[in-house]
């Protein structure tokens, strides 16, 4: 019995210790490589992704201003922007789409607005549009409206109106695909 013990041992020491150490390096290396690219490359891919997605309008940009502002009206200022941005000066009139309502929203405008929201992501996609550059004005709770429609339409860009005029936040959706 005790030469059994020594022989399993034996074998084990010699032949399976060996195999186990090369096996465990061969996994080590990439479960390490996996680690870096989740910590590290996914960070850096989506913060180029984010610059590079910010800087190109793409083939067939489009714009979507969205004016919920009663006695306010956004379009000027979207289009004096527009004007000095290199990037959306070309985009040509019949893919610039405006949704405005000169009043108050109440709960009794949203099941239009809502439809209206969906006419205008419709008429983006039919005009083959697959970047928009979204201007947006009005109620929290028609954003959460809006981005909703937008989220499984083109590419969008969100436009926020600051101190020195319209800046870009970045995309809608920040997956990386």
């Amino acid at each position: 019995m005790r030469e059994l013990v020594v022989a399993i041992r034996d074998f084990v020491m010699t032949w399976l210790d060996p195999v186990g150490i090369v096996i465990g390096l061969g996994v080590a290396v990439p479960v390490f490589w996996t680690w870096y690219e989740v910590v590290f490359g996914r960070g850096w891919r989506r913060r180029r992704w984010y610059r590079e997605i910010r800087t190109r309008p793409g083939d067939r940009p489009a714009i979507l201003i969205v004016d919920l502002l009663a006695e306010k009206d956004i379009r000027a200022s979207v289009e004096q922007f527009r004007q000095y941005h290199e990037l959306l000066r070309e985009v040509p009139e019949d893919r610039v789409f405006v949704l405005r309502r000169n009043k108050h929203i109440g709960p009794d405008d949203m099941p239009r607005l809502a439809d209206d929201i969906r006419e205008a992501a419709a008429s983006l996609m039919a005009s083959g549009a697959d970047s928009i550059h979204f201007f947006y004005a009005g109620p929290a709770a028609v954003a959460a409206l809006v981005g909703a429609e937008l989220a499984n339409v083109a590419r969008v860009l969100v436009y926020q109106h600051g101190a020195t005029g319209y800046q870009c936040l970045g995309p809608l959706r920040g997956e990386v695909s």
